[in-house]
C-alpha cells in the first residue's frame, strides 16, 4: 500500500514538474527566441482603422504608442477625459503623422447605443480593448456596492457590450485582430478582489469564445500580473513590476502567435507557480503578497493625506 502510495505521488510529482518545464520553454520560445526572426504581420491593418478603449492612460496608452511606432498609422481613439484624448491625440498626430479620431465616452454612463452607430461605418481592422477601473482597497463582495457595481459595469459589461459593438463590422470588412486586456487575476479568485477577479474571468472567457465562434476575427487576451500604471500605484519597474512601455513592447511582439498570453516574459515567470504547485496550496501561498499590497497602499494614502494637510496650512494661514 505504501509503495502504492509512493507511486502516485511520484508520478503527480513528475506531472507538475514537467507542466512547469513545458510553460518555462513555452514562455522562453515565445518572448526570446522567435522575436529574433519573426516580428507579428502589421501591414494589413496600416488602411484600416484601429479602436482603442482605455488608450489614454497606462497600458493601452503604452499600446497604442507602440502601435504607433511599428507603423499603424490611423487611430480611433474611445476615452472619457478630453483633455487625456487630445493629449495622446497630439502626441501621435506630431510624432507619428497619425490620422487620430477621438469619441468621448464614459463606460460607466453614457449611451452605449451611440457608441454602437459611430463605429459601425468605420472599417475597423484592429481593436484593442483595455478599458477598465480597478479598487485600492481589499474589500469583500458586499462591503462597497458602488465599487463593485462600477467594476462590473466598465470592467465586464462595459468592455463585452463594447465588443459586440466591434465584431458586426470587423466581419463585414474581411475580419482582423482584436486584443483584450484581462488580468492574472482572471484565473482564479482572490480573496478582496471578488468583483475585480470575476470581471476580468469574463473577459478572458469572452475572448475565446469569440476567438472560436468568429473565423475571420482573431482574438487575443492579454493576463498580466502587475503593471507600473496609476491603477496599481507603482510609477517604476521592481522585481515582479514592469513599465508599460515594456510591457507594450513586448505584448505586440506575441499579436498571432499566442492566443493567451501574459504579454511579458517577466510575468510569465510568474504564472509558472500555477503549474508548479496545486490551487489548494497556492492560494494560500500568494495571499501574503496581497496583503503586503495592501499595507503598501495604506502607506501610500497616509502619505498623500498627510501631504494634503501642509499643502493647505499656508492657505489657511493667509486667510486667517
Amino acid at each position: 500500500m505504501l509503495g502504492l502510495l509512493w507511486d502516485i505521488g511520484w508520478v503527480y510529482v513528475s506531472y507538475r514538474l514537467l507542466r512547469t518545464l513545458f510553460a518555462f520553454i513555452q514562455s522562453v520560445f515565445v518572448y526570446h527566441i522567435v522575436p529574433r526572426f519573426w516580428q507579428p504581420d502589421l501591414d494589413k491593418y496600416k488602411t484600416r482603422w484601429t479602436v482603442v478603449t482605455g488608450g489614454t492612460d497606462g497600458i493601452g496608452k503604452a499600446y497604442t504608442y507602440e502601435l504607433a511606432r511599428r507603423g499603424i498609422k490611423k487611430f480611433v481613439l474611445i476615452g472619457r477625459s478630453a483633455q487625456k484624448l487630445s493629449d495622446v491625440k497630439g502626441y501621435l498626430e506630431l510624432n507619428h503623422s497619425a490620422d487620430v479620431k477621438t469619441y468621448l465616452f464614459d463606460f460607466a454612463k453614457d449611451d452605449y447605443s451611440r457608441l454602437r452607430t459611430f463605429l459601425n461605418v468605420i472599417d475597423i481592422g484592429l481593436v484593442v480593448n483595455s478599458v477598465g477601473v480597478g479598487r485600492e482597497n481589499l474589500e469583500r463582495y458586499g462591503d462597497n456596492p458602488e465599487a463593485d457595481s462600477m467594476i462590473m459595469r466598465v470592467n465586464a459589461l462595459g468592455s463585452a457590450e463594447f465588443l459586440s459593438m466591434v465584431l458586426p463590422t470587423m466581419e463585414r470588412h474581411g475580419g482582423g485582430q482584436i486584443v483584450v486586456l484581462s488580468s492574472s487575476q482572471g484565473y482564479r479568485v482572490i480573496p478582496g478582489l471578488a468583483t475585480y477577479c470575476a470581471a476580468k474571468s469574463v473577459m478572458s472567457f469572452l475572448s475565446e469564445a469569440i476567438d472560436r465562434e468568429y473565423h475571420s476575427i482573431r482574438v487575443q487576451c492579454l493576463t498580466p500580473a502587475l503593471v507600473a500604471t496609476n491603477m496599481t500605484y507603482y510609477k517604476t519597474s521592481e522585481l515582479f513590476v514592469v513599465t508599460a512601455d515594456s510591457f507594450a513592447r513586448e505584448a505586440v511582439s506575441t499579436l498571432g502567435l499566442v492566443r493567451v498570453t501574459t504579454g511579458c516574459f517577466n510575468h510569465e515567470i510568474q504564472m509558472l507557480c500555477r503549474h508548479l504547485l496545486p490551487w489548494a496550496i497556492l492560494k494560500h501561498a500568494i495571499m501574503p503578497v496581497y496583503w503586503q499590497q495592501q499595507k503598501r497602499l495604506d502607506q501610500l494614502h497616509a502619505q498623500t493625506k498627510k501631504e494634503s494637510h501642509v499643502s493647505i496650512a499656508p492657505r489657511l494661514s493667509a486667510v486667517a
